[in-house]
């Protein structure tokens, strides 16, 4: 299969640049990086597939900011109010 992708200038640069770093021609590199892409995706849509889900749930916990300060998260709490 032909693609025609137009790419700006710095990331065809980027792109000859790792490929040559690579020492492979730059279709290779292309295929290789879209391959690449495509298996972490179906990683990230189906965490309990992945062969290490451990590492999968910090990289995943990261994302968010970490609190200084704990949190009361018990059910007196969330129900605070509400007549129970």
């Amino acid at each position: 299969m032909n693609i025609k992708i137009n790419l700006p200038d710095e990331l065809e640069s980027i792109l000859r640049e790792r490929a040559a770093k690579a020492g492979i021609p730059i279709e290779s590199f292309v295929i290789q990086a879209v391959a690449e892409r495509l298996a972490d995706s179906d990683d990230d849509e189906n965490p309990a597939s992945t062969s290490n889900f451990s590492q999968w749930l910090r990289e995943w916990s990261s994302r968010f900011p970490k609190l200084d300060q704990p949190v009361d998260d018990s059910r007196e709490s969330i129900y605070a109010g509400r007549g129970e």
